[in-house]
């Protein structure tokens, strides 16, 4: 069971697509869901997944804020 230092919940984040695999994700994460998902940041097109894993608390990924998957 864990305590409240290591309280265990979901997060989505966005990873690279490099391979068609994700990038950065501990080979220990549990990804729940994946969706394919294209991004432009500072005028370029990034190709990647929106994860939601499973996330302790104190892991630290940088959260993305996002309403449904549109190409906003």
């Amino acid at each position: 069971m864990s305590d409240s230092k290591h309280e265990v919940g979901t997060e989505w984040i966005f990873c690279r697509d490099i391979d068609g695999r994700c990038s950065g994700l501990n080979p220990k994460t549990q990804v729940l869901e994946k969706k394919k998902k294209t991004i432009t940041v500072q005028g370029k097109t990034i190709q990647g997944w929106m994860v939601k894993i499973v996330q302790e608390q104190g892991e630290g990924h940088v959260k993305v804020n996002y309403c449904d998957f549109t190409s906003e």
